[in-house]
Protein backbone atom coordinates (compact mmCIF):
# COMPACT_ATOMS: atom_id res chain seq x y z
CA UNK A 1 0.00 0.00 0.00
CA UNK A 2 2.85 2.39 -0.60
CA UNK A 3 0.95 3.73 -3.66
CA UNK A 4 4.18 5.08 -5.17
CA UNK A 5 4.03 7.43 -8.14
CA UNK A 6 6.81 8.62 -10.47
CA UNK A 7 8.68 11.55 -8.97
CA UNK A 8 7.85 10.81 -5.34
CA UNK A 9 10.70 10.85 -2.82
CA UNK A 10 11.23 7.56 -1.01
CA UNK A 11 13.38 6.70 2.00
CA UNK A 12 14.19 3.02 2.33
CA UNK A 13 15.39 1.70 5.67
CA UNK A 14 17.68 -1.31 5.18
CA UNK A 15 19.59 -1.39 1.89
CA UNK A 16 20.81 -4.97 2.04
CA UNK A 17 21.61 -6.20 -1.47
CA UNK A 18 20.01 -3.13 -3.08
CA UNK A 19 17.28 -5.20 -4.74
CA UNK A 20 14.39 -3.39 -3.06
CA UNK A 21 15.97 0.02 -3.74
CA UNK A 22 16.24 -0.94 -7.43
CA UNK A 23 12.53 -1.80 -7.49
CA UNK A 24 11.71 1.52 -5.83
CA UNK A 25 13.94 3.40 -8.28
CA UNK A 26 12.14 1.80 -11.21
CA UNK A 27 8.86 3.15 -9.82
CA UNK A 28 9.80 6.69 -8.74
CA UNK A 29 13.13 7.36 -10.47
CA UNK A 30 16.63 6.65 -9.11
CA UNK A 31 17.32 10.22 -7.96
CA UNK A 32 14.24 10.03 -5.74
CA UNK A 33 15.38 7.03 -3.68
CA UNK A 34 17.54 7.34 -0.56
CA UNK A 35 18.37 4.09 1.23
CA UNK A 36 19.95 3.82 4.69
CA UNK A 37 21.98 0.81 5.84
CA UNK A 38 23.71 0.55 9.24
CA UNK A 39 26.22 -2.08 8.08
CA UNK A 40 28.95 -0.44 5.97
CA UNK A 41 29.85 -3.60 4.02
CA UNK A 42 26.19 -4.25 3.17
CA UNK A 43 25.81 -0.62 2.07
CA UNK A 44 28.83 -0.95 -0.23
CA UNK A 45 27.50 -4.23 -1.64
CA UNK A 46 24.09 -2.66 -2.23
CA UNK A 47 25.64 0.41 -3.88
CA UNK A 48 27.71 -1.83 -6.17
CA UNK A 49 24.68 -3.94 -7.12
CA UNK A 50 22.59 -0.83 -7.82
CA UNK A 51 25.29 0.59 -10.09
CA UNK A 52 25.60 -2.74 -11.92
CA UNK A 53 21.91 -2.65 -12.89
CA UNK A 54 21.85 1.01 -13.92
CA UNK A 55 20.72 2.64 -10.68
CA UNK A 56 23.93 4.41 -9.62
CA UNK A 57 21.87 7.55 -8.90
CA UNK A 58 20.17 5.91 -5.90
CA UNK A 59 21.66 7.50 -2.77
CA UNK A 60 23.06 4.91 -0.34
CA UNK A 61 23.76 6.23 3.17
CA UNK A 62 25.54 4.42 6.01
CA UNK A 63 23.69 5.27 9.20
CA UNK A 64 21.07 4.48 11.81
CA UNK A 65 17.87 3.81 9.89
CA UNK A 66 15.76 4.27 13.01
CA UNK A 67 16.67 7.96 12.77
CA UNK A 68 15.68 8.16 9.10
CA UNK A 69 17.66 10.63 7.00
CA UNK A 70 16.53 14.19 7.80
CA UNK A 71 19.00 15.79 5.37
CA UNK A 72 16.79 14.89 2.37
CA UNK A 73 13.35 15.09 4.03
CA UNK A 74 10.46 15.42 3.47
CA UNK A 75 9.64 12.03 1.97
CA UNK A 76 6.45 10.89 0.32
CA UNK A 77 7.07 7.39 1.61
CA UNK A 78 9.34 5.67 4.12
CA UNK A 79 9.63 1.92 3.58
CA UNK A 80 11.40 -0.27 6.13
CA UNK A 81 12.79 -3.71 5.36
CA UNK A 82 13.62 -4.39 9.01
CA UNK A 83 11.21 -4.76 11.93
CA UNK A 84 10.95 -2.24 14.75
CA UNK A 85 9.16 -2.44 18.12
CA UNK A 86 7.23 0.74 17.20
CA UNK A 87 7.33 3.40 14.50
CA UNK A 88 10.47 5.39 15.36
CA UNK A 89 9.63 8.97 16.38
CA UNK A 90 12.06 10.33 13.77
CA UNK A 91 10.13 8.93 10.81
CA UNK A 92 6.77 10.78 10.93
CA UNK A 93 8.45 14.20 11.20
CA UNK A 94 10.37 13.40 7.99
CA UNK A 95 7.18 12.67 6.05
CA UNK A 96 5.46 15.10 3.70
CA UNK A 97 1.74 15.69 4.37
CA UNK A 98 -0.17 12.57 3.23
CA UNK A 99 3.16 10.70 3.27
CA UNK A 100 3.17 6.99 4.08
CA UNK A 101 5.24 4.71 6.27
CA UNK A 102 5.23 1.01 5.36
CA UNK A 103 7.02 -1.00 8.01
CA UNK A 104 7.01 -4.26 9.95
CA UNK A 105 6.18 -3.32 13.56
CA UNK A 106 5.89 -5.60 16.59
CA UNK A 107 6.86 -6.28 20.17
CA UNK A 108 9.14 -9.18 19.20
CA UNK A 109 12.27 -8.80 17.09
CA UNK A 110 11.26 -12.06 15.37
CA UNK A 111 7.64 -11.36 14.45
CA UNK A 112 5.78 -8.25 13.38
CA UNK A 113 2.69 -6.95 11.59
CA UNK A 114 3.05 -4.98 8.38
CA UNK A 115 1.81 -1.46 9.17
CA UNK A 116 0.82 1.34 6.81
CA UNK A 117 0.77 4.74 8.52
CA UNK A 118 -0.34 7.90 6.69
CA UNK A 119 0.58 11.36 7.95
CA UNK A 120 -2.48 13.56 8.34
CA UNK A 121 -2.36 17.32 7.77
CA UNK A 122 -2.18 17.87 11.55
CA UNK A 123 0.95 15.70 11.75
CA UNK A 124 -0.70 12.71 13.43
CA UNK A 125 -0.60 9.24 11.92
CA UNK A 126 -3.51 7.15 10.71
CA UNK A 127 -2.28 3.59 11.27
CA UNK A 128 -3.60 0.46 9.57
CA UNK A 129 -2.32 -2.96 10.52
CA UNK A 130 -2.02 -5.67 7.91
CA UNK A 131 -0.45 -9.06 7.47
CA UNK A 132 1.67 -10.80 10.12
CA UNK A 133 5.28 -11.00 8.95
CA UNK A 134 8.83 -11.59 10.12
CA UNK A 135 11.73 -9.33 9.13
CA UNK A 136 15.23 -8.95 10.52
CA UNK A 137 15.26 -6.60 13.53
CA UNK A 138 15.85 -2.89 12.97
CA UNK A 139 18.75 -2.01 15.27
CA UNK A 140 19.25 1.60 16.29
CA UNK A 141 18.70 4.43 18.74
CA UNK A 142 14.91 4.35 18.22
CA UNK A 143 14.54 0.60 17.61
CA UNK A 144 16.03 -2.61 19.01
CA UNK A 145 19.35 -2.34 20.89
CA UNK A 146 22.49 -3.65 19.21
Amino acid sequence: EARLKPGERVLEIGTGSGYHAALLASLVGPRNVITVERNRSLAEWGRSNLAAVGFADVTVVVGDGSLGHPDRAPYDCIIATAGAPRIPAAWPVQLAPDGRIVAPIGSSPHGQVLVVATRRSDGTLEIREGTPCAFVPLVGAQAWPA
